[in-house]
């Protein structure tokens, strides 16, 4: 499988998933003009991956996966593909993976803060919530 690079723009996010490193990094602004064309590539290929990944390991308790999201804002469309991101994770974190979370926001926006809060109770994976 090849990694996954979308540069940001002024309404979309940066998008790193380096699969040999099991890194995935979402940062910068998550509002774009057509949310389901800039996400459904991503899900799809995070879809394809977990689930091979799976499938050629019987046991992933020392794998590790390291998600990173640095957003400066994000809209309610995009907070619901992101949810669906975390998802996807979440059947690794379920195979005894350690997936960690780092969800990064301004000390001043309590709304970014409180989106990560909520998304990792959603998701039921634990959140490194890390003021800027």
């Amino acid at each position: 499988m090849e990694n996954l690079f979308i540069e940001a723009t002024e309404f979309s996010p940066k998008i790193l998933f380096d699969i040999k490193n099991r890194k995935f990094e979402l940062t910068g602004i998550s509002r774009p003009e057509d949310v389901i064309a800039f996400y459904e590539s991503v899900l799809y290929k995070i879809e394809n991956y977990i689930n091979k990944t799976i499938e050629d390991n019987n046991n992933l308790k020392n794998f590790t996966f390291n998600l990173k999201f640095d957003l400066k804002y994000m809209n309610s469309a995009s907070s619901k593909y992101i949810l669906q991101i975390l998802d996807h994770f979440k059947q690794l974190y379920l195979k005894e993976a350690n997936v960690i979370v780092e969800w990064l926001y301004d000390d001043i926006d309590d709304q970014l803060f409180e989106d990560g809060e909520d998304l990792s109770d959603v998701i039921q994976i634990p959140f490194n919530l890390i003021a800027r």
